[in-house]
């Protein structure tokens, strides 16, 4: 039996996740094989030291810090030697973001001083700060990226429903055509606008700085998120479904195609609020400084559905 000079890797990450701000708890993961060692590449949100070592070295264990605001860290020793230190990355939020190998807005993993403490304080003043910033530009690509993908059919809808004709001038046939229109555009819709649902709640907490002395802006972010608190039943609704998945043989439950069709039509009025203020939320959220709590993944429903405003008549774009 060779006797390890290194600190066991479970008391140095206690002594870590108790210096961190706030509350940190910390779990000891073995990688008995390589295979579950590969396992944490879909999840590993990294592109520095931590993950060319999961990819390319043996990693037969690492420790996950988490905090009680959902930020994960993975944090694993750099070689035998324990003067080397250690290298620590992040986890992406698992209720956000399915894979983040390899993703273009991945923070840098870095490496530790050997004592926790010292590695305590760099991941304080270094780590998360950067962590905070690229998921708050990840959060805002992915809104961004689903408004654009629907808004061009939204704005085609609207104008054949206002025009009575289809986008190439011919007359609608009959009301019946317009609402099969009307139909398919919501079954779309609701997959299409999940990611802004799931996304950007962070983005509007993070804004709080960018318009404290902007009325205008500050008015932006109120509509934006009464929208997305007009849209939480929907959204209590769809994750009860994932729930049930897993729970219920499927010919119990309603089917897919009529509950996209029923909670895009729900959605539809705060869609039109967030395609009118597309290009305003996207100055706002790129101005945003990242802040140091990330926010919930789903908004909170409020005590009354708001009373939203009809969608501005002019073009989102």
């Amino acid at each position: 039996m060779t006797v390890s000079v290194r600190p066991f890797l479970g008391d140095i990450a206690d002594r870590i996740a108790e210096l961190l701000p706030g509350e940190w708890t910390a779990q000891v993961e073995i990688y008995s094989h390589p295979v579950w060692q590969g396992d944490l590449l879909p999840w590993l949100w990294d592109s520095g030291e931590l993950v060319r070592a999961v990819e390319d070295q043996r990693v037969p264990y690492a420790a996950r810090l988490t905090s009680t605001t959902g930020v994960e860290l993975l944090l694993a020793e750099r070689g035998p030697d324990p003067q080397l230190g250690y290298l620590v990355g992040a986890l992406a939020p698992h209720q956000e973001f399915d894979n983040s190998y390899d993703n273009p807005h991945t923070p840098a993993g870095i490496v530790l001083p050997s004592r926790p403490r010292p590695a305590a304080r760099v991941i304080t003043g270094t780590f998360l700060p950067a962590y905070h910033r690229a998921l708050h530009q990840r959060r805002t690509d992915a809104v961004l990226a689903a408004l654009d993908a629907i808004g061009a059919e939204y704005d085609a809808q609207r104008a054949m429903h206002a025009s009575g004709r289809f986008s190439d001038g011919i007359p609608l046939s009959s009301p019946e055509v317009l609402q099969e229109a009307e139909r398919v555009l919501a079954d779309r819709v609701w997959l299409e606008f999940l990611p802004v649902l799931t996304h950007a709640p962070g983005v509007l907490d993070n804004c709080g700085t960018a318009v404290a002395h902007h009325p205008a802006d500050a008015g932006v972010v109120r509509r934006l998120t009464d929208a997305l608190a007009f849209c939480a039943p929907a959204m209590r609704v769809w994750q009860d479904r994932l729930r049930d998945l897993g729970l219920l043989p499927h010919r119990a439950l309603e089917p897919p195609g009529q509950m996209g069709t029923r909670l895009g039509r729900q959605v539809m009025p705060a869609l039109g609020i967030w395609l009118a203020e597309t290009d305003a939320f996207a100055r706002i959220a790129h101005a945003a400084l990242a802040s140091p709590t990330p926010a919930a993944a789903v908004a909170p429903a409020p005590a009354a559905r708001p009373v939203l405003p009809p969608p501005s008549p002019s073009a989102h774009r």
